[in-house]
């Protein structure tokens, strides 16, 4: 099932944009890419990170589950002819190649159901020795963010996601809360995670 079928075509909207702005700053502030860098932009979206990205680093690639979403995002990649580009539509397990420098993954990561399953891949099979990944992504909250929507995480208790990212073998290194939504009338934070490849 495409949890994104009927929300991708409007995805792009002010505030998603304005969402992937400030986690970019933020990302720089913490982990600068070099033009040498691989970057995988993980739970891409309609590659509001990743884009931005491409212009410091030669080599994005875009993974995401959501047919629709890849779709919007071929479009819009088309359109700037960025013909060198890597899109895998699927789950994380598809990639294996252990080349990844740098992983990004912004409000994806409480979409995903096997949380300690995905950091033990990213550790095994997709980060180089000392390759780090930063995340973007909800503080706990009660569920309203998604109106009710069934989504496997309420977001994140961050002291726990770094228990599971140690046990990964993956290193904090900084994490902190960058931002502040607001939904009617509640209010929900948004946490940076950089952690490192820790062998």
């Amino acid at each position: 099932m495409d949890y994104f079928k009927n929300k991708a075509a409007e995805w792009d909207s002010p505030i998603k944009i304005e969402m992937a702005e400030k986690f970019i700053a933020e990302l720089l502030k913490n982990q600068i890419p070099t033009r040498d860098n691989k970057i995988l932009d993980y739970g891409c979206g309609t590659g509001l990170v990743g884009m931005e990205l491409s212009k410091i680093t030669r080599d994005v690639i875009y993974l995401d589950s959501s047919e629709s979403m890849i779709e919007i995002l071929k479009k819009k990649l088309d359109a700037q002819k960025d013909w060198g580009r890597t899109i895998i539509q699927g789950e994380i397990f598809a990639y294996n190649q252990r080349d990844i420098d740098i992983i990004t993954t912004l409000m994806a990561l409480h979409h995903i159901e096997d949380i300690d399953g995905v950091l033990n891949h990213i550790t095994q099979n997709i980060l180089k020795s000392s390759g780090v990944i930063v995340i973007g992504d909800l503080t706990e909250e009660d569920g309203s963010f998604h109106n009710g929507d069934p989504v496997p995480h309420k977001g994140f208790n961050t002291e726990e996601l770094t228990a599971k990212l140690n046990k990964a073998g993956l290193e904090v290194i900084n994490s902190y809360t960058y931002n502040t939504m607001v939904k009617g009338d509640k209010k929900f934070d948004q946490f940076i995670m950089v952690a490192k490849k820790s062998n």
